[in-house]
């Protein structure tokens, strides 16, 4: 499709031919009526010079030497900061004072009593995950023993959930009377069990067994014995359980699609097999669901054109954003990850309707959830390093068709046919003659209009003349055999005089494919060469 548009450049460029004025013949001692033909360009244009002007695509070839532009969009990102982060946690677990609370107020106490106790402390996360074992790769435990007694207190502390290796956190932390004792743990080489307790999971269980040794001082009502428990900068190598249905941004992205920049309009114009690819890796412990928030096209001013639809079974119910793609499965164990593709495109939605000859941008918003059903009880996990990664591309292979596609454009025009020679020459006729041999599977057809100083029309020079045949092609639609057209465009001496006082001219350039009509899709190949030579006759009194 894009020969039409650097067709339409040459033709521009051929026509304003004063730059060829080097080259004219100077036949100022001819006094007589000629005829002269004054040769213009002779080229041969490949697939390259047609498509080097695209508007922010990659060519790339197929194969069998099919052409495709590929855009591609920077990769979008999960990682396990984005998941879950642990806060810092404090709390403060009382112990009971059995037997030495139920002694008589105000007496004087020399004896021992021994205290055992179990407590618990319940973890709450964000999205009120569930979760069951943590391995830490740093933080700090603080723990601060109160004693508010006025005897001194040895505890020996047991704390199940925090586990080294196979054994549980244990220490003895003497607290003299009314006085305060701190003991610190260094959490990177512990994990944290969870399922210690009887709920299952979120549970931090502390056992206690503390010896209370009288000093004879009195009972008072007033006694306490309080643990203060305090996690900081906590990190982790994995965490396990079940981290509920969450939905997160992956942001938006815009891409303009301006293939054609010079069109005005395409009665019948499609690319019939765009493609958006998705490729996914996943190193969470939890299968992922890739959607898009929103999915549409836009002009360029940003008035809504249309949804894109899409139906991941591809069995016709195509739907409008927020959907779903298949399920990106998590790796088969920890550590490992999970690739996978999903790719729209005429099959399961409607791209390939939305594709055309009219500049639009196309605006995405896409998401990722984890967990999509809530009252189910998953079994993940997240690593430190865990990451979705999506990188998309979307691939327009060059192959469609168009019918009725008009392009053009008005530009400044200050020259003088009578000017080729010299200023007694008289041009009474020209003809511009085109000889093009075209190894494409398009048709052109031309117009050219001669505007005066206020843009008035002054003529046409043809009137939608075919100067481009298409190659033949085959059963496959692959151009077999260029095919020749010569054309002259005729100039009488109205037309001349016209050109002589012309200050603007508008180019119309109309385009087919081959058997557009019919929807008959063409493809372009990377071997297709459009062949041109161009020549101006001109005939009067030449000085």
């Amino acid at each position: 499709m894009k020969s039409i548009k650097l067709t339409y450049a040459i033709v521009l460029s051929l026509l304003l031919f004063s730059c060829n004025k080097n080259e004219t013949i100077d036949l100022a001692s001819l006094q007589t009526y000629h005829h002269v033909a004054i040769p213009l360009v002779s080229a041969e244009i490949d697939v390259q010079d047609m498509l080097e002007t695209d508007t922010g695509g990659v060519v790339s070839t197929g194969s069998q030497g099919e052409l495709f532009l590929a855009y591609t969009t920077p990769p979008m990102s999960l990682n396990a900061s984005q998941i879950i982060t642990l806060s810092d946690e404090s709390f403060d677990i009382d112990v009971p004072l059995g037997s030495l609370s139920g002694l008589p107020s105000g007496l004087p106490f020399s004896g021992t009593v021994n205290i055992q106790d179990t407590s618990s402390y319940n973890f709450t996360f964000p999205n009120n995950e569930e979760l069951t074992s943590i391995d830490f790769s740093s933080g700090l435990l603080t723990i601060s023993i109160d004693n508010g007694l006025s005897h001194e207190v040895s505890l020996t502390l047991t704390i199940p959930s925090l586990i080294d290796g196979v054994s549980p956190f244990t220490d003895v932390i003497v607290a003299s009377a009314n006085n305060t004792a701190i003991t610190q743990v260094n959490l990177s080489s512990y994990d944290l069990d969870f399922t210690q307790g009887n709920v299952g999971y979120n549970e931090f269980i502390v056992n206690v067994d503390a010896t209370i040794t009288g000093s004879g001082a009195n009972i008072s009502s007033s006694d306490n014995l309080t643990m203060s428990f305090s996690m900081t900068a906590m990190d982790f190598n994995q965490l396990n359980g079940d981290l509920k249905n969450q939905h997160f941004n992956l942001g938006s992205e815009e891409m303009v699609f301006d293939i054609f920049q010079n069109s005005f309009y395409a009665l019948d114009f499609q690319l019939t097999n765009p493609e958006i690819k998705f490729d996914i890796t996943n190193s969470f412990g939890f299968d992922v669901y890739l959607g898009m928030d929103s999915m549409y096209y836009e002009d360029l001013s940003g008035n809504f054109i249309d949804d894109i639809l899409y139906d991941s079974a591809a069995s016709g119910n195509l739907q409008p954003a927020p959907f779903y793609f298949p399920v990106v499965s998590q790796p088969s164990s920890p550590g490992g990850t999970a690739s996978t593709s999903i790719v729209m495109n005429a099959t399961n939605s409607s791209i390939d309707q939305l594709i055309n000859a009219t500049p639009k941008n196309m605006i995405t918003s896409s998401s990722a959830t984890i967990n999509l059903d809530p009252n189910v009880t998953n079994n993940n996990y997240v690593m430190s390093n865990s990451e979705i990664t999506v990188s998309s591309e979307i691939t327009l292979p060059l192959e469609g068709y168009a019918g009725g596609w008009a392009m053009g454009d008005t530009l400044p025009f200050d020259f003088k046919v009578d000017d080729l020679f010299s200023s007694n020459t008289t041009i009474e006729e020209s003809v511009i003659k085109f000889v093009s041999t075209n190894g494409w599977p398009v048709e052109v057809a031309f117009t050219l209009e001669l505007l005066d100083s206020n843009e008035n029309l002054l003529t046409s020079i043809a009137n939608q003349e075919m100067i481009i045949e298409s190659g033949l092609t085959d059963a496959n639609g692959r151009v077999e055999t260029p095919t020749e057209k010569v054309t002259e465009l005729f100039c009488d001496s109205t037309c001349v005089d016209n050109l002589n006082i012309t200050k603007f001219v508008v180019i119309n350039v109309e385009a087919n494919t081959e058997n557009f009509d019919t929807q008959q899709s063409i493809k372009i190949y990377n071997d297709y060469k459009l062949g041109i030579d161009m020549a101006i006759i001109v005939a009067g009194r030449i000085f």
